[in-house]
């Protein structure tokens, strides 16, 4: 006689085995287009690979490791990383907060807010770098010419002339660019809180401020964790605007990031090696960042 209680052991096994054959292609197709290459960088940086000097090509192991340690170049790029990713990160939040209370909130401009948080995501980022450049040149840029009528400013500013400048003016392109992504993961979750809450803490005499202090960030705390590691492992990575920017900026020092010093010396000056090796730090920076959020909510999960 067959029990009867197996039988739904046996279809849990042929679903489980069902969903690995669907999920093998996909799977393999993973590994190929994301594990080979990080192996292939990860080979490539332990061999001298110059095409300026092919001649001296060859298995040299952690060598180009150790000399990031005494390259100032590299460590000046990792310094602007860091600042820049602190700062755009920070600010991105900061404007991506309002934004999304504002397309969330049911009010007369609550469509334009949509339209106006849309826009900066759906733009690629080396069109918005060579926008933002026009606008802060310093002979026919727009944000002069507003400073200048507004009567803050007595003279145009040579914003991608001055490096203090530069820093601010590629700074704000980036929030402007990055605030949106912030925005659209704290619409989704402010569209999953149920709205009796906030009516609750509105009939109990809180105010809008301390509604969203006390009872809507709390239930953000989700959404704004996601968008906080995707926005630093983004900004870690960041090259779009800032090679845009260099090109159109003589204070290329303080604007050059790890992604575009890693750029620069794999195509520029033909260093494949030392390339491969700046991109495994790169990796290894972004791993340290989302290896800092798991360990976050990991903590968060357990208390």
């Amino acid at each position: 006689m067959i029990n009867r209680s197996t039988r739904p052991q046996r279809r849990e096994t042929s679903e489980a085995r069902l969903a690995f054959w669907l999920m093998l292609p996909a799977a393999a197709l993973l590994c190929g287009v994301l594990l080979f290459p990080m192996l292939t960088t990860l080979r490539d940086s332990l061999f001298l690979n110059k095409l300026t000097e092919p001649w001296l090509r060859g298995f040299v192991g952690f060598q180009q490791y150790a000399q990031m340690a005494g390259d100032p170049r590299f460590l000046q790029a990792l310094r602007n990383t860091l600042f820049f990713g602190v700062l755009t990160v920070g600010g991105s939040f900061l404007v991506g907060i309002p934004m999304a209370l504002a397309a969330h909130t049911p009010s007369r401009i609550r469509g334009l807010a949509r339209v106006a948080l849309l826009l900066p995501w759906a733009m690629p980022p080396v069109i918005s770098g060579l926008i933002f450049a026009w606008l802060f040149n310093g002979q026919y840029g727009v944000f002069n010419d507003l400073l200048v009528r507004a009567g803050l400013i007595q003279e145009p500013l040579r914003w991608l002339s001055t490096p203090g400048l530069a820093v601010v003016a590629m700074v704000i392109t980036i929030v402007w660019k990055t605030s949106s992504f912030v925005a659209l993961i704290v619409l989704g979750g402010l569209q999953g809180i149920p709205r009796e809450l906030t009516e609750a803490a509105e009939v109990d005499g809180a105010t809008r401020v301390q509604g969203f202090f006390r009872v809507l960030l709390p239930l953000l705390a989700p959404s704004l964790a996601v968008a906080f590691i995707f926005r630093a492992i983004s900004a870690v990575q960041v090259f779009d605007i800032p090679y845009t920017f260099i090109q159109q900026a003589p204070a290329q020092g303080l604007l050059e990031t790890l992604g575009v010093y890693i750029y620069r010396t794999s195509i520029e000056f033909l260093d494949f090696g030392y390339g491969a090796a700046l991109s495994v730090a790169l990796f290894a920076l972004s791993l340290a960042v989302t290896a800092v959020y798991v360990r976050f909510v990991r903590d968060e999960g357990t208390t």
